[in-house]
């Protein structure tokens, strides 16, 4: 007889040394999630809070402002303040009665600068008197001063001055001037006209009832001022 050949599967050995283990692809295996990063998210709550705050704050504090008062042009001190003076802006009140709201405008036509007060000024109610110029007790006299009789860098309103009255002299030279025996007399400069052809302006100047007459017969003569400075 011929041998007989099995096709049958061997038997494997049990000892575990020969056991064979098949291990799965990585792409077939399970997949573990990811850890979430919790902290990262709540980061991104906290700045997204904090920006829209910051968006709404700065839209409340534009909110805010109001309508004031500004000077639509320069006003010298002793003015009166007109309708056409006047011009708008819009700005954040930082105290009570710092500046003059719109509302309030008609208080403001009429009333006197206090100060000189350029263009673009926030008007403040400190800055504003009821008293007209000139006020009660005062007068307002022009007195003609020559060139070099004032300041070569000019006066403005407001300024405090001392006028000397001078006289003419009567020497050959008729251009001279000498003292006269006419008093000096304070006085507050109110406004200054423009140079006649001679170089000469008239310059307004307000006094008090005391020195009038003193300053009425200056305005006749030539006079001399001299700008004095604060506490003078």
């Amino acid at each position: 007889m011929g041998t007989a050949v099995s096709f049958s599967r061997p038997s494997q050995p049990v000892g575990n040394d020969s056991i064979t283990t098949e291990h799965p692809e990585d792409s077939d295996g399970p997949r573990v999630p990811r850890r979430r990063r919790w902290w990262l998210l709540g980061a991104a709550a906290v700045l997204t809070a904090v920006v829209a705050f910051g968006n709404y704050a700065l839209i409340t504090g534009q909110d805010d402002r109001i309508d004031v008062l500004v000077l639509a042009r320069n006003v010298g001190w002793g003015q009166s303040i007109s309708d056409d003076d006047l011009g708008v802006a819009k700005a954040v009140p930082d105290q009570p009665l710092a500046s003059v709201a719109v509302a309030d405008r008609s208080e403001v036509v009429g009333k006197v600068a206090r100060s000189a007060l350029p263009a673009g000024t926030v008007l403040a109610r400190s800055q504003l008197s009821a008293q007209p110029v000139p006020g009660l007790g005062e007068r307002l006299i022009g007195l003609p001063v020559k060139p070099g009789h004032l300041p070569a860098r000019g006066l403005s309103p407001g300024d405090l001055v001392q006028v000397s009255p001078v006289s003419s002299s009567t020497g050959t030279d008729a251009g001279q001037a000498s003292a006269s025996t006419a008093s000096p007399f304070r006085a507050r400069v109110v406004d200054v006209g423009p140079p006649d052809s001679s170089g000469a302006v008239t310059v307004d100047v307000v006094v008090g009832t005391d020195v009038a007459q003193a300053a009425t017969s200056a305005a006749a003569g030539q006079v001399v001022m001299v700008q004095l400075g604060p506490g003078a």
